[in-house]
């Protein structure tokens, strides 16, 4: 009746689960609107979308894949007058993963171009820091033109010894 109070009992079971409701609708809102971040900022939601963004495609530089040659390159140096090698650790960076897989399969003619450009060079070509430079971007120029896939953006030595 208009006047008549509810137990104490029915006041606490009405509060909680109003209390528990509320607790609910913000835990799933909050775990609805991190799924929805994650997924737009993963690029999947442009994937269903079926949207894509040549503009900014055009200006991102490409990412490099790196591809490290298992085994050393040792090979006898150019020089004349005494018996010098050169050992060389190496590792490239190239544009796709299609291309590591085209140097892997093709690693015997790769290592190849690789020791023929090396064994050219002489102990005073690479003294200095320009001649190494210069190394790498005769390696880079030998292996892009057997490439067919992609191409080497970088070469890095992971070690080089010359003695």
């Amino acid at each position: 009746m208009p006047g008549e109070e509810k137990p104490p009992e029915e006041i606490k079971k009405s509060s909680g689960s109003g209390f528990k409701k509320i607790m609910m609708l913000t835990a799933f809102a909050l775990i609805g609107f991190m799924a929805f971040v994650y997924i737009q900022q993963s690029g999947i939601l442009n994937q269903l979308l079926g949207a894509s963004e040549p503009e900014e495609q055009a200006d991102r530089p490409i990412r490099e894949v790196i591809h490290r040659f298992e085994q050393p390159f040792l090979v006898n140096m150019a020089d004349r007058d005494i018996l010098r090698y050169l050992k060389v650790i190496l590792a490239v960076g190239v544009t796709s993963q299609g291309t590591v897989v085209e140097l892997q399969q093709n690693e015997v003619v790769m290592r190849d171009a690789i020791i023929m450009v090396m064994s050219a060079k002489g102990s005073e070509d690479l003294t200095a820091p320009e001649g190494i430079e210069a190394l790498k971007h005769e390696l880079s120029e030998r292996l892009n033109e057997i490439l067919q896939t992609g191409q080497v953006m970088n070469v890095y030595f992971l070690d080089l010894v010359m003695q």
